[in-house]
């Protein structure tokens, strides 16, 4: 009887810990506008879930600021993280080919190396972002692409997709969610007054997609 109590605790133990997920998230403005980290830990507390995080988001960082930045690596690894969150800068992965091959990519590498250095359990998540609601005005004359909504939000989709999968990671497509409730015309003004930046309702969206992900939950 003894033996089979300690396995009962042993599976409730289990199917608890199943429940709580820590999670790093390093990005810049996009990430800590609205505190999507705290927002995801609410809508988990919501489902009965539990969410430990922490979170590096100086505004503007890039995912090469991100890999000499003193905070991030500690925060990398100062812990057995479950999953890492990465969130470049929000135009550079929509630019050419050839410029974030040389300015992305490798970084994008090198952060999914140094989290996996650290625990080869961690596993990184990729932060897929949006278009800019009128597209990316300062670059449009330099790079046309990116003169649209569409233009620059389909470039972050690919980018974000490649970088996902070139590291053998995950990814949250909080990008492609934006563009269905766009293209589906629903009641959310996702942007903030900047037209860049996620408004309350943007950010809960974001929400959703992560938790969605962590958790392989239905996010309804």
């Amino acid at each position: 009887m003894r033996i089979l109590q300690l396995l009962i605790l042993l599976l409730i133990a289990q199917s608890v810990n199943a429940q709580t997920k820590s999670v790093l998230f390093l990005g810049n403005s996009y990430t800590g506008a609205n505190n999507l980290p705290q927002m995801v830990a609410d809508v988990t507390e919501s489902t009965g879930r539990v969410l430990d995080f922490d979170k590096n988001t100086p505004g503007g960082t890039t995912f090469n600021s991100h890999t000499t930045n003193a905070t991030s690596l500690e925060k990398i690894n100062a812990q057995d993280w479950d999953y890492v969150v990465l969130q470049g800068q929000s135009q550079e992965p929509s630019f050419s080919q050839a410029q974030v091959e040389q300015q992305t990519f490798p970084y994008a590498a090198e952060l999914c190396e140094a989290i996996r250095a650290n625990d080869p359990c961690s596993q990184p998540i990729f932060y897929m972002t949006w278009g800019r609601e009128n597209g990316d005005q300062g670059n449009c004359e330099v790079w046309p692409p990116v003169c649209t909504y569409e233009g620059m939000d389909s470039l972050l989709n690919l980018r974000y997709r490649m970088m996902a999968e070139a590291n053998d990671a995950f990814i949250s497509p909080v990008g492609a969610l934006w563009r269905y409730i766009r293209d589906n015309e629903l009641p959310l003004d996702l942007y903030s007054n900047d037209g860049s930046h996620p408004s309350a309702a943007g950010t809960y969206a974001a929400a959703c997609a992560f938790y969605s992900v962590i958790f392989r939950a239905d996010p309804t």
